[in-house]
């Protein structure tokens, strides 16, 4: 089924939700992706310089396809950021008096070696007198790089790109014009949209998140300019950038924010969504490049080369999995997140979920006790996925947190809705699902790992909450795997909860309800 009724909100509600979903996005993108990212453009670049060894030419080609998708990813992160600041604080510009057709040749040669590689000629040609702009140079400097890469990008055959820079009134214009494949007409006013991309682009490049035009003309309305184009399919585009060249020109711009929270809200949750579908493509390609290279078909590797493959392939892990939790995340908020309710036999996915773990536990031996294989046990109505992946979680954390020689134990117990009403732990007010006649079915896992302090239990189940102490353990983690694995066990009317002393271990409970 999938659950889609939501309750009506209050504007101060959804503002308030509308601060949390911008600034825990800003803090993942800039932290939890950043990093993992960032250490895998180092082992990669330590793979292609031979430090590490001499790679074949197949391995080197492999290996470029695993550093393409990581530039790739870095440009996505980086527009995720921009966008996300510009969302929640406006354009910060600091613009002054700037000599554009310095900038524009800085560009141009810039991209010299692009344009040869796709057969492309730039020619620029500028008005003589022109007018200095009074602009963010920085800002702008971005805006440019982007036209000109699309315009490469875009061009066919042997594509020629014609660059003017003039005066018109009070601007200085940058007129871009290629040859290229254009925008079709019927998606010409979606052009400035968030996340556009035209159907024919998509054909012609896969890679791309359609944000460049969004955030460009977000930067030229805020600094007293504007963006225009003309288009026709297969015979290519021209973009205008108007600059202002008074000072009074960016003095006078007033941006109001008229739009109603819940759209900005929805928009928020269909930010989340769009981008971490547009992540998974670039991981899933560079685990099989990395897979490949592992398996050593492309070539034999040395102990070193092993080693920066494994840790670049942990990092791509690490993201595969956050990408994942935030796909999760938005469909929570949208209400669509789908759950599949069926009778089962919970016994046997806990034994499977059991075995996932074996390698994991006698790396760092952990015993695993699991009290119940043996047991007879009715059937639940339940999401054999969605269980598997409650259980994986509370598995892997109960591991991770669990120190060498440790344990963990499982206990299934069927439980009556009466006994779950009277239940009373130091960390559970009430059980919420307590009247299915025919009783519950409890599952416990509980280890003897670092435990929980009294301060961040409240928080526990809350999006992206670590705590300290988890932090400081350096274990790996998004902060979303508990509160995914409340709401699954809210939609299977059931509940959730823990016992925990710090340093002592915890253990965690859900019920659901026998059929």
């Amino acid at each position: 089924m999938v659950i889609n009724k939501k309750p009506q909100k209050t504007k101060v509600e959804i503002n308030h939700d509308l601060e949390d979903i911008k600034s825990d996005f800003i803090t993942i993108a800039s932290h939890q992706l950043r990093t993992p990212i960032s250490a895998v453009r180092w082992s990669l670049d330590t793979l292609l310089s031979g430090r590490a060894g001499r790679i074949s030419p197949k391995q080197e080609e492999v290996i470029k396809a695993a550093y393409q998708n990581n530039n790739f990813l870095v440009k996505v992160v980086n527009d995720l950021l921009r966008v996300s600041r510009i969302e929640e604080k406006g354009v910060n510009v600091l613009p002054e008096y700037s000599n554009i057709v310095k900038l524009t040749k800085e560009l141009i040669k810039k991209h010299e070696d692009w344009a040869r590689a796709s057969n492309c000629q730039i020619n620029l040609s500028t008005q003589n007198n022109l007018s200095r702009a009074y602009v963010d140079s920085l800002q702008i400097r971005l805006i440019f790089d982007d036209l000109i890469d699309n315009a490469i990008r875009y061009s066919r055959g042997k594509g020629l790109i014609k660059i003017k820079l003039f005066n018109q009134k009070n601007y200085l214009v940058f007129e871009i014009l290629d040859s290229g494949i254009g925008i079709p007409s019927d998606q010409a006013k979606l052009v400035f949209g968030k996340f556009f991309r035209g159907r024919n682009a998509m054909r012609a490049q896969t890679e791309g998140l359609g944000l460049d035009l969004y955030l460009a003309k977000k930067i030229l309305e805020a600094s007293g300019g504007k963006i225009a184009f003309a288009t026709k399919e297969n015979q290519g585009t021209k973009f205008n950038v108007f600059l202002p060249i008074d000072k009074k020109q960016y003095e006078n711009v007033l941006i109001k924010d008229k739009e109603a929270p819940e759209n900005l809200l929805k928009k928020e949750r269909e930010f989340v969504t769009i981008t971490v579908h547009e992540l998974k493509a670039p991981l899933a390609i560079t685990k099989w490049s990395l897979e490949t290279l592992k398996s050593q078909r492309p070539g034999k590797l040395n102990k070193d080369q092993l080693e920066l493959i494994d840790q670049i392939y942990r990092g791509n892990e690490r993201l595969l999995v956050l990408v994942r939790d935030l796909l999760n995340l938005a469909k929570l908020q949208e209400g669509k997140f789908e759950v599949n309710l069926v009778p089962l036999e919970i016994k046997k996915i806990i034994s499977d979920v059991v075995l996932g773990f074996k390698n994991q536990s006698e790396q760092k031996f952990i015993k695993i006790d699991w009290r119940g294989a043996n047991s007879i046990l009715p059937k639940v109505k339940a999401d054999e996925a969605r269980i598997a992946q409650v259980l994986t979680n509370l598995m892997s954390n109960a591991i991770k947190y669990t120190l060498k020689n440790g344990k963990v134990t499982l206990k299934i117990e069927k439980k009556s809705g009466q006994e779950l009403k009277n239940l009373k732990t130091k960390t559970l007010s009430k059980v919420l699902h307590f009247k299915n006649k025919k009783g519950y079915l409890v599952v416990s896992v509980a280890d003897s790992g670092i435990g929980i302090s009294l301060e961040d239990q409240r928080r526990l189940f809350t999006r992206f909450f670590r705590s300290k102490k988890v932090m400081q353990s350096e274990a790996e983690g998004t902060g979303l795997g508990l509160y995914i694995a409340k709401s699954i066990i809210n939609l299977h009317g059931g509940d959730i909860w823990f016992e925990s002393e710090l340093g002592q271990g915890s253990i965690f409970y859900f019920s659901l309800p026998i059929i």
